[in-house]
């Protein structure tokens, strides 16, 4: 006797023959469905992945893991510059002097966030030097007034490399004559571009000009830093500033950029949820599937009954063979899903070839090909989605299964 009976029943029932040809059929479009579905979420996610991955590594290839800041002022900062970049967890940290201005030339106006770092101690924190796409930021020198802009700033204001624009503050300077608002004019240097919104609303100038600039001093807004592990950067910025800078305030890259990676998080648990009725509807075929099963097997049933098979093995029967049908599809998506998740974007590539389109304009999007990352907490969670919910689809079916009497069931037979 095959033991346990109820499993070896059950995976005999996947396979066996049957002599209605439409549950065949409907068994067919069940596991094709959870094919599909689990094969969809799996790329998909992926993609998205991919774009998040692509652009934080964008948006962090200018701006640093964090911030520490303090009011009015950071005041002595080489000391504490110094000190924090010897913490294990820091890998560098640099000054810089921020603030709100507008921007003019030939009556152009465009407001930007402007940044005055040291271009020395910059490179530590951020790849900014590899993103130019003309001039040259080594011409980014104190006293000089050279100043860097976005890709897409620099296009609307009209300007290249030896141009000038007016750099407008929202302070006013007080003289015998009047109120006037304090501007001065710099010279670009060299235009960046990292295919994000930095493009259009971000400018840098050298950390001198800035102190200059902005009135302080040899002071610093704050400290640009860069961390061993991005991730911690919430929960450890707050630690060090309070370890190393009594009152000052720290920010992580989560904060600056909190609304775009949410909305990046949310669209995505949209999709999946949405992608996850194709699962669904493939676990509601399976309940069709068993039902059938049920009033094709009532004899057999009987049978097994009278011959001792309790209601709950009878019960285990219907279960395993849903969840058989279930997994199969589960671990078919899986399998077909991961390498199409993998290499989408050479497959999307050679599509756009073989079809003479173009899915993805690299001057619209920024990518010149579909970024993919495969994450594996997102695949078990699919993989765990898909066999709940196939054990919930099986429940019914086997206990109407488990209910049958012996002499109903055989009272026509």
């Amino acid at each position: 006797m095959y033991k346990p009976l109820a499993l070896f029943i059950g995976l005999r029932y996947t396979q066996a023959k049957r002599r209605n040809q439409f549950i065949s059929f409907v068994s067919l479009i069940s596991l094709l469905g959870m094919v599909l579905g689990v094969l969809a979420l799996i790329v998909v996610l992926s993609v998205m992945n991919g774009f998040e991955s692509e652009l934080r590594g964008r948006i962090l290839s200018v701006l640093p893991h964090g911030h520490i800041t303090a009011e009015p002022a950071l005041h002595n900062w080489p000391q504490w510059q110094q000190k924090l970049s010897q913490h294990p967890e820091v890998k560098a940290a640099a000054p810089y002097v921020a603030g709100n201005v507008m921007l003019s030339r030939y009556g152009v106006l465009r407001n930007a966030r402007l940044n005055a770092i040291d271009p020395t101690l910059e490179q530590g924190v951020s790849t900014m030097a590899e993103h130019i796409i003309a001039g040259d930021m080594a011409q980014l020198q104190q006293g000089r007034y050279g100043i860097v802009l976005g890709d897409i700033l620099a296009r609307y204001m009209g300007v290249r490399p030896g141009d000038e624009v007016t750099v407008m503050l929202p302070k006013v300077t007080i003289t015998p004559v009047g109120v006037y608002p304090r501007v001065k004019r710099f010279t670009v240097v060299a235009i960046f571009s990292v295919g994000a919104q930095l493009d259009s609303d971000t400018a840098f100038i050298h950390l001198a000009d800035g102190q200059k600039l902005f009135q302080l001093g040899e002071d610093v807004t704050g400290l640009r830093v860069e961390l061993q592990d991005i991730f911690a950067a919430p929960i450890l910025l707050p630690q060090l500033a309070q370890q190393l800078f009594p009152g000052a305030k720290a920010s992580s890259w989560q904060q600056s950029q909190g609304s775009l990676f949410q909305a990046m998080k949310m669209e995505k648990t949209m999709i999946t949820l949405l992608l996850l009725v194709i699962v669904t509807i493939a676990a509601f075929n399976i309940i069709s599937i068993l039902t059938m099963m049920v009033a094709d097997k009532r004899s057999d049933i009987a049978v097994l009954r009278t011959m001792g098979m309790s209601p709950k093995a009878i019960r285990n029967i219907f279960m395993i063979q849903g969840m058989a049908v279930g997994s199969g599809g589960i671990l078919l998506g899986i399998v077909l899903g991961l390498p199409l998740a993998f290499y989408v974007g050479e497959v999307v590539a050679t599509l756009e070839s073989w079809l003479g389109l173009t899915v993805f304009n690299p001057n619209v999007y920024f990518i010149s090909k579909i970024p993919s990352v495969v994450q594996w907490q997102d695949i078990a969670i699919i993989a765990g989605a898909g066999f709940l919910l196939s054990a919930l689809a099986t429940i019914y079916p086997a206990m109407r299964a488990a209910n049958i009497h012996p002499a109903e069931a055989l009272r026509y037979e």
